[in-house]
């Protein structure tokens, strides 16, 4: 999975953490973050090319893709840029994020997330089966149209948040060393 999984520490300073959090609830709060689905106790606001897409939040996606080198590549036009947040008792089922123009331009998702708040492991990403130990304010980048990936239910008194960061990128793209 090493090639399939890549994880920047300290990615965000503390303080873009309490910016992101901030941002997150009050949307929250406000509405904007709307129930998902899939599942009871998971919100999420898909950000990209609204309003609530700010000036903060474009800047850290200007250096997700500085550091993935994702100038030529475009945001991926079904998930693009999500504010996540799962209440306690929540949890990602697994699945895999596959969708028709994948097959159509035989391209893949890159998902791009900052792991905003998650207070203990089960907040943390399993992919493939393996539940992976992400930081507070890390990145971490994967293909989740490639393998599949989900949560535990969050065992937690507060929300797990992060934001997500999606691109198109051909099948042979790979991280950046």
């Amino acid at each position: 999975m090493a090639t399939d999984l890549v994880v920047v520490s300290n990615f965000i300073s503390p303080s873009e953490q309490a910016e992101l959090k901030r941002i997150a609830l009050d949307y929250f709060e406000q509405g904007i973050l709307v129930a998902n689905p899939r599942g009871p106790g998971r919100y999420r606001a898909k950000i990209w090319n609204t309003s609530y897409c700010n000036d903060f939040i474009k800047i850290l996606g200007d250096r997700i893709v500085k550091q993935f080198n994702l100038n030529d590549y475009p945001v991926d036009p079904t998930l693009g840029w999500i504010i996540s947040l799962l209440q306690p008792g929540a949890q990602i089922h697994p699945h895999i994020d596959k969708y028709p123009y994948h097959q159509e331009t035989k391209a893949k998702h890159l998902r791009c997330n900052i792991m905003v708040c998650k207070d203990d492991v089960s907040g943390n990403p399993v992919i493939s089966g393996q539940a992976i130990d992400i930081a507070e304010n890390s990145l971490w980048g994967f293909f989740p149209s490639e393998v599949v990936h989900s949560t535990d239910v969050i065992n937690t008194s507060s929300p797990r948040i992060a934001y997500q960061f999606g691109f198109v990128v051909p099948q042979d793209y790979q991280f950046p060393i």
